[in-house]
């Protein structure tokens, strides 16, 4: 009875796994009415495209290349309760944070003009452990009424490989160059912010029989924005020599 029961099991979990694939492959995304280059790029390459990039991406606000004084002059740590059950808006002083709350919620950031410029869950229980964005002073940080406390950390600046969600600069926190991108597990989206061009959308799968690779080429002055997956790992290409 146990080997059935062990039997049935594993049959499952090798049916849900051929299913994630089978998602993968076939796009995950309506893709009706879309060229065959749309859908190649995607095949090839985990792009998306056309009104399912829109879509996801939504407008792109010009606050969005905001960079602020990297130094965090300005930047104040803040910790406190919410204790209103529509959760808390508040600015502070201009800087590079990293944000969370207790338990699990939704971040999200507005400029000056009230555009949403970011949006994510973030919590212990499911989403993001912590999302970290350039805040101008301008900026408003709404917390909803999912936490019971939040917490406004300033951070460093260092350069890496690996970045979280959030909202990163190539050249600040990532060095310009070619990459393949990847997560270890669960689902996410890397956006390529670049001024007068149209923004990148990648999609991305991991764990087991569902992992995904795509190659991006970051330029300095690019904007990347790690979505719903809490690490993104960006491995350097590594050139051929010009002999071979």
């Amino acid at each position: 009875m146990k080997n059935s029961e062990q039997y049935r099991f594993n049959a499952k979990k090798i049916a849900f796994s051929m299913f994630i694939c089978l998602f993968i492959l076939s796009g995950c995304h309506n893709l009706q009415g879309s060229n065959s280059e749309m859908r190649s790029a995607y095949a090839d390459n985990f792009e998306i495209s056309g009104t399912t990039k829109e879509e996801i991406i939504g407008t792109v606000h010009p606050a969005i290349f905001t960079t602020v004084d990297r130094s965090n002059k300005e930047a104040i740590r803040k910790y406190g309760p919410v204790s209103s059950k529509n959760g808390i808006k508040l600015k502070t002083g201009a800087g590079r944070y990293e944000l969370s709350g207790f338990p699990t919620g939704t971040i999200s950031i507005f400029d000056q003009d009230n555009n949403l410029l970011l949006h994510e869950i973030v919590g212990d229980k499911a989403g993001s452990p912590t999302v970290t964005a350039d805040i101008d002073s301008t900026f408003s940080i709404l917390f909803d009424g999912g936490y019971n406390a939040i917490t406004l950390q300033p951070v460093k600046t260092t350069l890496s490989t690996e970045l979280t969600t959030g909202i990163w600069d190539v050249g600040l926190d990532i060095e310009p160059g070619d990459y393949t991108i990847s997560i270890p597990e669960g689902h996410g989206f890397v956006h390529i912010f670049e001024q007068g061009e149209d923004p990148r959308l990648y999609e991305l799968f991991g764990g087991g029989l569902t992992n995904t690779a795509s190659t991006v080429q970051l330029k300095k002055g690019q904007k990347v924005r790690v979505s719903k997956t809490s690490t993104v790992y960006f491995e350097p290409v590594k050139q051929e020599s010009a002999d071979r």
